[in-house]
């Protein structure tokens, strides 16, 4: 039997950003929950099962606008958009580029938007199952 192979992807309104910080330019994105969203289908989507991973985001030639007043702050939705594609609320788990970063983020109160020039995502340790997704009605 062949297995198939699963998409994952980070959904950004379950994740939680406990700290952000410059360095040399690059901003730096610590997450202590990261929602991943795992599906043989569309993720977000359809079914498939929920999982919390630690994880960091790198934007080099980054500039920052805004800011969260609690910390760590609890999102409540976001985008990524990478040259001329837009995900709505999802970072893709494979993130390393170079090229026109937007981020944006929002917790129940602020928001946050970077700009730079190319991003890397670094998943921490194991990830942990917390639940299956029935799918989006």
């Amino acid at each position: 039997m062949i297995e198939r192979q699963k998409n994952r992807a980070i959904e950004i309104h379950d994740s939680v950003l406990d700290a952000l910080s410059l360095d040399n330019g690059d901003a730096v994105l610590h997450f202590s929950h990261l929602y991943i969203h795992e599906s043989e289908g569309r993720v977000g989507i359809d079914p498939g099962s929920g999982w919390s991973q630690e994880g960091n985001l790198t934007i080099s030639g980054a500039a920052v606008e805004g800011s969260f007043s609690e910390w760590p702050a609890h999102l409540r939705e976001g985008r990524i958009a990478v040259d001329a594609t837009v995900y709505e609320n999802e970072i893709p788990i494979s993130l390393n580029v170079v090229g026109k970063i937007e981020l944006r983020l929002q917790s129940w109160s602020d928001v946050i938007s970077i700009i730079g020039k190319g991003a890397k995502l670094e998943l921490v340790g194991e990830a942990t199952y917390l639940e299956e997704f029935p799918g989006a009605s």
